[in-house]
């Protein structure tokens, strides 16, 4: 942070800043704090609540900081200590904290909250945040919140959908102008609704019935001929999408065709919602974030603060599924045992094939699902994807194995066992490509996310491919090898 005052009077004793050392002698704040600063704040927290401070005392420090920090600090608090605070803070202060949580952490936190309370909250919070919520705590707990909300209606049609719909991502906070309306009167409806600024981004128009008819920018209504009606006015050329699309394919239509909100619609065409782009943003880091994990066999309820369980109910399935790849692989070596009795220093070579064999399929693999979460590529596509990695495997597997034949033939002056290593590695290289291009495609085709199991698939196949064909070529040429 830029010109903050020294503060060594409030700092605490191991040097860590606590809360009151991003406010000043006003109760302004400095700028922007930083993650170790919002870190440090979270201890500082902790030790308040910890040496018996009244949880009111504390509840006080942490709304004197920006809502999107108050929302960071008491994220990563324990829910015990959530417990403490609850009861000190306003529903107002909660709604703020839940408005800036990711989802899973504004379900954790208001599944502590008082139903009377908690409907209070969300009776405040966009519809969608709401909904997400009252999914998250379960059916029995969500009824009994939603009989003391005050706006049943627009939640009730959200619950409708699954959350990864577009259904469940649209806010039904929006301005809707038919298309008979005159142009004056359009303008007095949207200066009279209270609707949030933020959403006057684009004007949708609907018909009598409510069918969506069209949409223009606000200045282009406002800018309107004098005697204009909304429908001289509007584009008619409106992209939309219905309430059961799913949110990635809406976030591929707000990229393709650069929208910066787009509409949702029921059956019969009649609007129902609009998302955001920023509603978009988020889906497409989650969903990003989703299949990073899915590759690397874990969720994205698997984190860093998260519970033990929850990590280990994440974590060791795949690590026994694993096992399986191992003892495949060491069945395959087991084949080769007497080559290996024979020479031995071949063990010290195998594992450059096997890893480079990995590393070759793990960037086919990451491209492929990545262009198949994009819809760049269809398993329409494989046959080229296939033209196209093995002309790669060629090139870059062949550059790569004359270097490792290279090194390994004049470390150990045998020029065989140059070859036996360029053979293997050059194959690998072809069957990194093969799996790391028809293993996503497949699972795609079948409709299971490729993202899931590509990777255990791929480990497999290329630790099998490269420990066969490194050992086989030394079987065949094992009586020229040097001992």
């Amino acid at each position: 942070m830029t010109n903050r005052p020294e503060q060594a009077d409030t700092a605490t004793e191991d040097g860590a800043l606590s809360i009151e050392d991003l406010i000043d002698t006003e109760g302004r704040e400095f700028p922007a704090p930083t993650v170790e600063e919002l870190d440090a704040v979270r201890q500082s927290v902790e030790e308040h609540l910890a040496a018996g401070e009244s949880p009111e005392t504390v509840a006080d420090l942490i709304t004197t900081l920006r809502p999107p920090d108050q929302a960071t600090v008491v994220a990563q608090l324990d829910s015990e200590l959530y417990r403490l605070l609850l009861p000190s803070l306003s529903a107002e202060v909660i709604t703020e904290f839940i408005e800036h949580m990711d989802a899973d952490e504004a379900v954790e936190f208001a599944a502590l909250v008082r139903a009377p309370k908690l409907a209070q909250v969300l009776d405040q919070t966009e519809p969608d945040v709401a909904a997400d919520v009252l999914r998250g705590i379960g059916w029995e707990d969500a009824s009994r919140v939603l009989m003391h909300m005050a706006d049943r209606s627009s939640i009730g049609t959200l619950l409708l959908y699954r959350d990864d719909d577009a259904g469940g991502l649209m806010t039904t906070d929006f301005i809707a102008l038919r298309d008979t309306w005159p142009v004056p009167h359009a303008i007095n409806m949207i200066r009279t609704s209270g609707l949030d600024t933020r959403r006057l981004r684009e004007v949708y128009v609907v018909s009598e019935s409510g069918e969506l008819v069209g949409f223009m920018d606000l200045p282009e209504l406002v800018f309107a001929p004098p005697g204009s009606l909304v429908k001289d006015v509007m584009n008619s050329d409106v992209i939309f999408v219905q309430g059961g699309t799913d949110q990635e394919e809406a976030a591929r239509l707000m990229s393709r065709y650069e929208l910066r909100s787009i509409p949702v619609v029921d059956t019969a065409g009649r609007m129902e919602g609009v998302i955001s782009v920023e509603d978009l943003v988020q889906v497409a880091q989650e969903e990003a974030t989703e299949d990073m994990l899915r590759l690397a066999s874990t969720s994205g309820q698997d984190t860093v603060q998260g519970p033990v369980s929850v990590s280990i109910r994440n974590r060791l399935p795949w690590l026994l599924a694993n096992i399986a790849t191992v003892l495949a692989v060491a069945l395959v070596l087991a084949l080769f045992e007497d080559t290996l009795d024979s020479i031995a220093i071949l063990a010290v070579y195998m594992p450059m094939v096997m890893n480079q064999a990995g590393v070759a399929g793990t960037q086919v693999t990451t491209i492929v699902v990545r262009a198949l979460a994009l819809e760049e590529v269809t398993t329409g596509s494989t046959a080229r994807l296939l033209r196209r990695e093995y002309v790669l495997a060629a090139i870059n597997g062949g550059a790569v194995s004359v270097v490792m034949a290279s090194v390994v033939g004049l470390w150990r002056i045998d020029l065989y066992l140059g070859v036996v290593v360029f053979i293997a590695m050059i194959a690998s290289y072809f069957v990194a490509a093969s799996v790391g291009v028809l293993v996503p495609m497949a699972m795609s085709r079948f409709k299971i996310d490729p993202a899931t199991a590509s990777g255990v698939v791929l480990t497999t196949f290329t630790d099998i491919a490269g420990g066969a064909f490194y050992l086989g070529m030394a079987t065949v040429f094992l009586s020229m090898l040097r001992s």
